[in-house]
């Protein structure tokens, strides 16, 4: 091998060196710090889960809120009423359901006062619909009454409304959109998929547009008792902002609601935003096993219970304020992508390996297999 040979070889070893440090710091520097390395920065809740059972109880005296009913579109009414001075943008489409040829289906985007645009917007995200059958219920002479939603479309809704103020008013946080979604909870009847307006809303310009860093969905969060485990799909995309959230319930006490265990895969909300590469979340009791109200006429308010409410509103309070204060420029892509990590060297580097060996025969083959000659 000549001199030349030799200080190539040098020049190439070193950009290996280069690149791996580079692919470390770039994990590292993007991987979210647990909220135990925040000492004593946990704040006074302003959450009020008071409050919170207040605004289930007005959803509930409305009526099942069935996707073109009157009472839905009078939960439509009560959220603008609840969010007054906040800019709302209301997402309409229609579909066929049954004998019905257009039936009315309409989202909630909702924008606080002073909207500020920054590097980290977030979506708050839940369904506003209950189910049309209560397909679920132990007499099957019930089966085909509509479900009331007391968890199953009002908790959402009901906690997603307070923490929102709460974030707005005591924490000055205007970087972040409400959003409510309708056709979640209709899935096969006369037709209907599940989560129709979450993949309308998913599809569309609005959210090219806002191109939020992270959401969080909150379904059934509410019943008395409830365990919210890992679900499988927020773990897969979003393990860092799991994380994060669960690690924060745990800090300051909610480890009994929040349990550290994965849970299933579950088709929700979240599920739209994650397939356009958005990390998002779904913090959602289990249903299937603990939760028996679910779709059955039992699903009422005396299911809720205010410890449950205050655990989710807190938990969530204090992460997002922890989050906005402490990672302003974090979006998660270290759980979202797999390139940010030691997989994606050893991907590369038998590319880089293979360049290094067909090179190595004459200096000018060398320089336009690295890419220094056009």
């Amino acid at each position: 091998m000549t001199k030349q040979h030799k200080k190539l070889g040098t020049k190439i070893i070193i950009l290996i060196g280069i690149f791996l440090i580079l692919q470390t710091s770039y994990w590292f520097s993007i991987t979210l710090k647990s909220p135990n390395s925040f000492s004593n920065k946990y704040l006074e809740s302003f959450f009020n889960s008071t409050k919170s059972l207040e605004l289930i109880q007005e959803q509930i005296n409305l009526g099942p809120r069935i996707p073109g009913s009157n009472a839905i579109e009078r939960t439509r009414h009560f959220i603008v009423n609840e969010l007054q001075d906040w800019n709302i943008v209301f997402q309409n489409f229609s579909k066929g359901w049954g004998l019905q040829k257009d039936v009315p289906i309409v989202n909630l985007i909702c924008q606080p006062p002073s909207f500020q645009q920054s590097e980290q917007i977030f979506l708050i995200m839940a369904h506003y619909d209950t189910r049309l059958w209560a397909d679920n219920d132990p007499n099957y002479l019930k089966r085909k009454e509509p479900v009331l939603g007391a968890n199953d479309g009002a908790s959402g809704v009901a906690v997603s409304i307070e923490l929102a103020k709460v974030l707005f008013k005591y924490h000055n946080l205007t970087n972040f959109y409400l959003v409510f979604f309708d056709a979640e909870d209709q899935g096969g009847i006369n037709g209907w998929n599940w989560i129709l307006g979450s993949r309308y809303f998913s599809s569309s310009d609005i959210l090219t547009d806002i191109n939020p860093s992270f959401a969080i969905l909150l379904d059934m969060v509410g019943a008395k008792d409830a365990s919210f485990f890992k679900e499988i799909n927020s773990l897969n995309y979003a393990e860092d902002l799991v994380e994060f959230i669960w690690d924060t319930a745990h800090t300051i006490g909610y480890n009994n609601y929040f349990i550290n265990k994965s849970g299933r895969s579950i088709t929700d909300d979240h599920i739209p935003l994650l397939e356009k590469g958005i990390p998002a979340i779904d913090i959602i009791d289990d249903f299937d096993i603990r939760f028996t109200p679910w779709h059955t006429s039992f699903d009422n308010i005396t299911f809720i219970d205010i410890q449950t409410l205050q655990a989710v509103g807190t938990t969530l309070e204090n992460a997002l304020v922890l989050l906005n204060n402490e990672h302003k420029n974090l979006i998660f892509l270290s759980s979202f992508h797999y390139s940010p990590s030691f997989e994606f060297f050893w991907v590369l580097s038998p590319g880089i390996f293979l360049k290094f060996y067909r090179c190595t025969r004459s200096k000018k083959n060398m320089k336009k297999s690295l890419g220094f000659y056009p």
